[in-house]
């Protein structure tokens, strides 16, 4: 009985052997199989993953490319006050002997012009005469304006009243060296309609003319019998033109 036994258990015991042997052969092909397809899928997520990350990365450096590149560079180029910068030349100009109003030649100094006068006729109860300013100097100068005219004595003493001015229009007259500008001069002739109290006729040893926009002047001999009381508006000056 135990015989019978025995030899129906090792059938069985055979395919449990078999069935566990065929269990430890599916085994590992089915874990390698699992481990590749867990690889594939670590692969391809890491793929996927990584393609759009380096998409962006690529964005990204070509949009900071275009915005270091933008125009904050060119613009900041452009806004450099190089023309503003340039327009630093005009304090030197400003340093160089003031030009007349309305031109770019400067001014001319007292010191380059040789400033005389000539008698222009006479009218009834005054005498007409022309201031002649003449370019001494080396190079073209403007005259624009009214002289400033007065009778002086010594120790450059004012006798009566500095010139008025007579209407006339006011140009830019440009002198080239040895070129002449002119201006019209009038006086009182004498006593004229005055009283002896009002003219205070006086022997006159200067005439002293300042050049336009001048400071510095030049005197005259004069040395002309004129009315010089206080009441008296004895000179009248024309502003300065190119002729006679």
């Amino acid at each position: 009985m135990l015989a019978r036994t025995a030899r129906r258990a090792l059938p069985a015991v055979a395919l449990v052997t078999v069935g566990l042997a065929a269990m430890a052969a599916c085994g590992p092909a089915d874990s390698s199989s699992s481990g590749t397809s867990t690889s594939a899928s670590t692969s391809g997520s890491t793929s996927a993953s990584s393609t759009p990350a380096t998409s962006a990365a690529s964005s990204s450096a070509a949009t900071g490319g275009s915005g270091s590149t933008g125009s904050t560079s060119s613009t900041g180029s452009t806004g450099s006050t190089g023309t503003t910068g340039s327009s630093s030349s005009g304090g030197t100009t400003a340093g160089s002997p003031r030009a007349a109003g309305g031109s770019s030649v400067p001014a001319c100094a007292t010191s380059r012009l040789r400033t005389t006068v000539e008698s222009a006729g006479a009218g009834a109860g005054h005498a007409d005469y022309q201031l002649v300013f003449q370019n001494t100097g080396t190079a073209p100068c403007s005259l624009k304006g009214y002289p400033g005219v007065s009778f002086v004595k010594i120790h450059d003493i004012q006798l009566g009243k500095a010139a008025s001015r007579a209407p006339g229009p006011v140009t830019v007259v440009t002198l080239i060296p040895n070129a002449h500008a002119y201006a019209s001069l009038r006086t009182v002739n004498g006593q004229g309609g005055y009283t002896a109290a009002q003219c205070g006729l006086t022997t006159v040893p200067t005439l002293r003319v300042y050049p336009p926009n001048q400071t510095e002047s030049t005197q005259i001999p004069w040395n002309t019998q004129e009315c010089v009381g206080s009441g008296v508006q004895n000179l009248e000056v024309g502003p300065v033109h190119a002729n006679r």
